[in-house]
């Protein structure tokens, strides 16, 4: 009942029509435009559950977080705690999570996080693997333009494994004709990253992040978002 009321009030809460801006950036097949790709599709039911009225502005990565960093947008998303900004601000619960993926030959037994100690580890410029990965200090990190390219480095034995996700990595494994020679497990990530949105701490950005958290714990309660911290998994049902 107190959770009803809690919602009730949130919603009928006025934001001013047209004075919310939300931002994005392209990511294939998630971000594809205003209208299409799974993240948008989440946002726009978290806004109609919300009933916010809000711009979803799409831009490229880092002019969309310097729109935020300077308080043109009130919030953007898909964030993950790695790339926050430095600023105070605000951080909705997760909608998503990304998994973290080692890939190896597959004789090298090279299987975990704990197999990487003193090993030389493929990663791209640009891509988010967490604190847990990026600040520890028996990985030794070699970045490359692209997930292809450490492919290449890994058959050629520049590197001894590679660290990906479960979406781009695996493609290009999977497109490529070392499909039979790298081993991965989707089902046994070496980390799990959550996925959410920002909100400006201001008193409106706080009452934004409110509405979108009480809308993402209706969708998890409705079993149209799924998330399993443990596996990765994460499912969207809409």
């Amino acid at each position: 009942m107190l959770r009803t009321l809690l919602y009730f009030l949130l919603v009928f809460i006025p934001i001013a029509a047209n004075s919310t801006s939300i931002g994005s950036y392209y990511v294939p097949g998630l971000v594809m435009d205003e209208s299409n790709g799974l993240f948008v599709k989440i946002h726009l039911e978290v806004m109609r559950r919300s009933g916010i009225d809000a711009e979803l502005i799409i831009q490229p990565t880092k002019r969309t977080q310097r729109a935020f960093m300077y308080g043109k947008i009130d919030a953007y998303f898909p964030e993950l705690a790695e790339n926050i900004p430095q600023k105070e601000l605000i951080i909705s619960k997760p909608f998503w999570l990304k998994k973290i993926i080692l890939f190896s030959l597959v004789n090298s037994g090279i299987r975990d996080l704990s197999d990487l100690k003193g090993k030389i580890v493929g990663a791209v410029k640009g891509y988010s693997y967490g604190e847990k990965i990026i600040n520890n200090p028996n990985i030794s990190l070699s970045y490359a333009k692209d997930d292809n390219a450490n492919i290449e480095r890994l058959m050629r034995g520049y590197i001894d494994a590679v660290i990906g996700d479960d979406a781009s990595t695996i493609t290009v494994v999977e497109n490529s004709q070392y499909t039979n020679l790298i081993h991965y497990d989707q089902n046994k990530p070496i980390h799990v990253l959550e996925v959410f949105y920002v909100c400006q701490k201001t008193p409106s950005g706080r009452e934004l992040c409110e509405l979108i958290n009480q809308a993402l714990i209706d969708m998890k309660d409705e079993g149209i978002i799924k998330l399993n911290r443990t596996t990765g998994e994460a499912q969207i049902h809409l």
